[in-house]
Formats: C-alpha cells, structure tokens, sequence
C-alpha cells in the first residue's frame, strides 16, 4: 500500500512540473518570435527546467516508486525558481514559489521546507545586493523588496505549520494503517486456521482420507501457480481446495466407509457431498466462490459427471482444478477399498482422462508436474495441533450429544445399564421420601476427556461399564443413575452415616487403583467422589445432588482421585499456607502445559489457550505478563462452612472481576484460589491493581471469617530465564 502511494506522488508531480515547462516553453517561443527574447534565453531556459524536469522522468520510470525521487523534483523544482529568480520580475518569482510550496506540504517533510526557505531567502538577498549594486533599487521601489521578503516569510512559516499538522496527520494514519493490517494479517491467520481445522474434522470421518483436504488445496494451489494465477488467486484456491469435501459431514460412516462397490442409492448418498457442501458455503462472501470447489469438482468435460452434468467451459475453471488435483489424491492415496496407485499408472490414468473426465489444460500441467516431482509433499503430521484440535471438536460435539441424550432419557442407559438423568431422578427422589434417610454420593471419572482424546470411545466405554461394575459391588441396595457423560449419581438407602459411606468411597478408590496397577488397558484409571447425607424425607433430591456436586468439585480441585463429603467442614476450608508454593507449581505448569498430561490443566483448558495468546502477543510487542494468584483461609480460630467459602469466592471473583482491564484474565484455579493474568504493567502497577482488588473485596466483605493471601510472578522475567 505504501508503495503504490509513493508511486502516485511522484507521478503527479512530474506530470504537474512537465506540464508547467511546456507551457512556459510555448510562451517563451512566442517571445522569442515577436523578437521579446533571445533564442539563448529559450536554450538557456530549456536547461534550466526541460532538463532536470527529464532527467527526474527517467529515474521514474526505471522506478516509480523511489521514495527518494521526491528530493529530485524540489531540486529540480529549485532550479527553476533560481533561473525566474535571475531573469524574472517578482511576480514570476511567487507563481513558481507557490507551486513548490504545494509539493513540498505534500511530502509532509518540514526539514524541507526549512532548508528549501532558508535557501530561497539566500537567493532572494543575493538577488537584491546585486539589484541594489546596480542601482536597480531605489527608495521609490524599495517597498517592493519589503513585501517580497514580508511574502517569502509568510509563504514558508505557513507551509511550516501546514506540514507539520500534515505530517502529524500522516503519520498516525499509518500508523493506524499499520495496525488495521495486522490484525487484518491475524484475522486471516485464524481463519485459514479455522478452515483447515473444519477440513481436518471432515477427514477425521475416515482414517484412509486423514490429510486429503490439504493435500487437495496443496495441489490445486500449485496447478493454479504453475498456470500464471496470481497471488491472491493461488490463496483463495488452496482455501476453496481445503473446503471442497464439505458436504461429507453428513453423509453416513456406512456408505463413506463401505469397503465394496457402492449399489445405486448409496452411490445417489454419496454423491449429494457436492450439493451438500455447496449449500453450507454459499452464503459466505469471505472469500470468492468459496461453493464453487464444493459443487462443481466432480463435473466432467464430456458432460458425464455430476450434479448438474456441465461439460467443457460451462464448468467454473477454480473446479476443474480441483477434480485434478482431487482425482491424483484419490488415486496416489489408500483407500478403504484398495491402496494406492504406482506413479506410471496414475500417470496413464491422467493420460486417458484427459479432455474427458479432466480438463485438458489443467491434466497437461498435473502431468508435468508429477513427471518432474514438482508436486507438493503434504505430511499429514505436519497438522497434528490442528488434527487434535479438529478431534477436539468431535469429541465435545459427542459428548454434549451424550450429555443431552441422558439429560432427557426415561429409560436405562444402554451402555452402562444405570437409569438415565431424568428417571434416575424421580427414582432417587422417590426412594427419599419413603426412607428418609441414606447417602448421595457422585461420582466422576478422572480426566475421561482425555481417555477419550487419547484412547478413542471404545475404550473410553470400557472405563464407564466397569466404573458402574465396581459401584454396583459397594452395597446391594442402590440406585446408580448417570447424569452426564462421565458422572453418575448413587442413592445408598441402607447407608446411615457418613463414615459408614466414607468406608464405601475409600472401597471404590481401592478397586479403580488396583485396576489401574494391574490392567494396562485401563491406566491411568481414578474416580473422584463427593458424598452428602440425606437428613428427612422432606430433602430434594437435586438439592442433595449440588450439595454432593459442590463436594466433588473440591475434589477434582484437589487432583483427584479422592472424596469428599458436603457436610465435613475442615475438608473445605485451606488451613494457612505458602501461596508462593502453590504460584511457583502454576507457573511451571502453564509454562509446560504441552507435556503436562494431569487433571487441573485438563480442567481449565480456556485459561491455558488464553495464556498461550496473551504470551505470544506479549512477545511479539515485548510486554510484561504478570500472574497473580490469590488464596483464601479460615481465619484463626474460624470453622466457616462451604456454603460460606463459596460466597467468599464469588466476591473474591466479583472484586477481581470489577477490578482488571478487558485485555487482562481471571480463572478459578482451585475451591480456594484464583489466578489472574495481567498484561504490559510494571511491578508498581500490579500492586496498585491488586490493592484495588483487596480493597473492594473487604468493602463487600465484613464477616472476617477468611483471610486472603496472594502471590505474583513475572511470567515474561520466567520465560526468558527458561530460554
């Protein structure tokens, strides 16, 4: 953009200062015909700004966009001035003055027009000494020397200030500018990101296409290079490329992954890919004919292809390079059905393709381009942050659906055999009004997300039928109901104290932890586990659920793989402590987050994306990022319950919350702490932030039953130490 704005400049200007000489060269030789000049006046002339005003012309165009260039038109700009200066009268004088003055304001460089006025003033006053030796100046005419040295003055102060306001101006455009393109430059980062990670989700569906979305837009981009597209062109292909099998999101795993031939109602399935895809992109302007690649890559110039049957030219020329580019991945690929083509077979096929299933022009450059190994190697490896984000997705996507199928089930869970979320509930609430008494206890697997991730959902199943197997050993008397995707709640009727139910939990983590020593299909394997007494038959039984639920998020705080029980106070409340201890473990976990594979990371992956992008801005703008964590205790002599922890906290939150910028974040890093990150302020700044934070959480908090300790740390001071 700065360029292209240079080159316009300079343009202007010499067509402006061309203009000028020729129509002073045309009045000249009308004074020279009517015997008013010399025709050594009209040569002396042309030397003067014909010249210079060529010489300048030439540099440009060998390069219009020399920045420099601007300095050459003054000079030659100067010359003239100098030439009307001897030979003029001073009304001549000012109709070249005024003309310079313009250009100089537009290259909105005040040096300048400093030194541009410093030296007409010398001109000026050489000129007048020499007028004067002459006689030339008198006290009659001498009001005329007056005013030219009054006009010269007014004339270059006010172009001063002009361009200093326009440079002013000028220079926080830019910058704005520059800053517009950055985050221009970031948004598309995210968005090519977000593409292929879609593309990626796609190809998930099979093991046998894992890649072939990138590796399609990889090919076409290069066919599109290799054909003389642009840039641009090239950029939007290779998305349009990544996007082409869109459509397959929603055709069935049993006909995209069926290992025979397809019969005709499959293959019509498998064909509607195309529409499909189209339909989901037709709507985004984003990019142009974004649906393009979606609809059209399997027509055929003979007219034999589908969805609509186009043939030669009626197919857009974006889809015939991705049927090439799409048909080579096919064919150079394994396939569920068959593995993969040597290279001279494929080059055959292309050969007897061409013209017919292929277009003629874009075969002929894939043919050339295989032939001298010019192709692209696309490694699928080379995605893995993007496949994991991509099978990231999918796994949210199933478990939510698992989550919502519970959620609304009457009936028992086919997988596991415990009553479904809803019936689970009215049993519960049921057996408690006719008991009156027994234990709530929930129970969620340890990091199950990651077995999943991992692992894949089979196995992930396994750990779910035997998490119930070895609840269902713990009492005869029980109903188990799951609530979630991992998460099962457990009514014990015949369970009368909570140290009765305390030895039922410790029996449940001996039986995971022997599982998870002996069995290396099942390691790591821990449950955790919250624990609340039901009191009357008056208790409601989600009541108790949140009360058992408040339990068991303490001890998913705490690692894992322990219990917890609603009603036992000194399990809640952190006895006094080093929060520095706790910091320093924080630190090197955020900081090693790509090999750490535990729970509380697992837990808060928001908080660690967050500190993955405050982090990389940080170090591309050198700010500071400063973590603070903040850790509440029971005051001495103090024995709150959980249910006042819990206000603490959420006013903690509110403090911090009503406290930081919008660029800064917050996250609960356990029941009893939070951290905090804080970005681009120095030591003192962070203190006078937390000051207001402390600050308006005693405001809002007088009862005195917890005190707050806090810590800090220099991330950035961290980071480059590790370096």
């Amino acid at each position: 953009m700065g360029d292209t704005h240079v080159r316009k400049i300079n343009r202007s200007l010499i067509y402006g200062w061309m203009t000028i000489v020729i129509i002073l060269f045309v009045s000249y030789v009308f004074e020279v015909m009517k015997g008013q000049r010399s025709f050594t006046y009209l040569v002396v002339f042309m030397a003067f700004t014909a010249v210079p005003a060529l010489i300048v012309l030439i540099f440009y165009l060998t390069k219009p966009d020399r920045y420099s260039l601007r300095y050459l038109i003054v000079g030659g700009y100067f010359l003239m001035y100098i030439f009307v200066m001897i030979t003029g009268s001073t009304t001549m004088v000012f109709s070249y003055i005024l003309p310079m003055l313009s250009l100089l304001v537009l290259f909105h460089q005040p040096i300048i027009i400093v030194v541009t006025g410093f030296a007409s003033f010398a001109v000026n006053l050489v000129s007048i000494y020499l007028r004067y030796t002459n006689g030339e100046i008198t006290k009659a005419n001498s009001k005329d020397i007056e005013i030219q040295l009054a006009l010269l003055f007014l004339c270059f102060s006010g172009s001063f200030l002009a361009t200093r306001l326009y440079d002013d101006i000028h220079k926080k455009n830019q910058a704005y500018n520059n800053e517009l393109t950055e985050r221009n430059r970031d948004i598309e980062k995210m968005t090519v990101q977000t593409i292929t990670t879609i593309a990626n989700t796609i190809d998930a569906k099979d093991e046998y296409t894992r890649g072939h979305s990138r590796r399609v837009a990889e090919y076409s981009a290069t066919i599109a290079s290799a054909l003389g597209m642009s840039d641009i062109e090239v950029s939007n292909i290779r998305i349009i490329g990544l996007l082409h099998d869109i459509g397959k999101i929603g055709i069935p795993d049993a006909v995209l992954n069926k290992p025979g031939k397809l019969t005709s109602e499959e293959y019509q399935v498998m064909k509607g890919h195309t529409t499909a895809g189209s339909e989901i992109l037709k709507d985004i302007d984003m990019i142009p004919d974004l649906d393009i690649g979606a609809r059209y890559h399997h027509e055929r110039p003979d007219g034999k292809g589908y969805p609509d049957g186009l043939s030669g030219d009626q197919i857009p020329f974006i889809a015939r390079i991705i049927a090439v580019a799409d048909a080579y991945d096919a064919m150079s690929s394994n396939r569920v059905y068959r593995k993969h083509l040597p290279k001279d077979a494929i080059l055959n096929e292309l050969h007897k393709g061409r013209g017919t299933q292929w277009d003629a022009q874009c075969t002929d450059v894939m043919i050339k381009l295989l032939t001298d190994d010019l192709l692209p190697h696309v490694n699928a490896d080379e995605d893995a942050e993007l496949v994991q984000q991509a099978s990231t997705i999918l796994t949210r996507v199933i478990d939510m659906a698992e989550d919502k199928g519970n959620e609304t089930s009457d009936d028992l869970d086919s997988l596991t055999g415990a009553y479904g979320r809803d019936k689970g509930r009215d049993m519960i609430q049921s057996a408690i009004e006719k008991s009156g008494s027994g234990v709530i206890m929930v129970v969620d697997i340890d990091n199950f997300h990651f077995i999943n991730e991992s692992e894949g959902f089979t196995v992930g199943d396994i750990y779910l039928k035997k998490t119930v197997s070895m609840i269902r050993k713990l009492a005869k008397e029980m109903i188990v109901s799951r609530f979630g995707a991992d998460v099962f709640v457990i009514y014990l009727p015949t369970i009368k104290t909570l140290s009765e139910a305390e030895a039922l939990a410790r029996d449940l983590l001996e039986q995971t932890n022997t599982v998870s020593g002996t069995d290396q299909n099942m390691h790591p394997f821990s449950v955790s586990i919250g624990i609340t007494e039901v009191c009357t038959e008056k208790d409601k039984a989600m009541i108790l659920y949140e009360n058992a639920n408040k339990a068991l998020y303490v001890a998913k705080q705490q690692g894992g793989n322990i219990y917890y029980s609603h009603q036992t106070v000194d399990h809640f409340v952190h006895t006094e402590k080093d929060p520095a201890a706790d910091l320093n473990t924080l630190v090197n976990i955020i900081q090693n987050r790509h090999h750490y594979k535990g729970g509380l990371i697992a837990a808060y992956p928001e908080f660690g994306k967050m500190y993955e992008f405050i982090s990389s801005l940080a170090e591309r703008n050198n700010m500071q990022v400063h973590i603070v964590l903040f850790t509440i205790a029971a005051a001495e002599g103090k024995k709150p319950d959980l249910s006042e922890q819990t206000r603490v906290m959420d006013l903690m939150h509110k403090s911090i919350v009503g406290s930081i910028r919008n660029i800064d974040v917050t996250t609960r890093y356990s029941s009893t702490q939070i951290a905090m990150l804080l970005m681009n302020l120095d030591d003192q700044s962070v203190k006078g932030v937390i000051n207001r934070i402390m600050t308006e959480f005693f405001r809002t908090y007088d009862k005195r039953e917890f005190t707050i300790h806090y810590d800090t740390a220099d991330l950035s001071k961290n980071t480059k130490e590790k370096e």
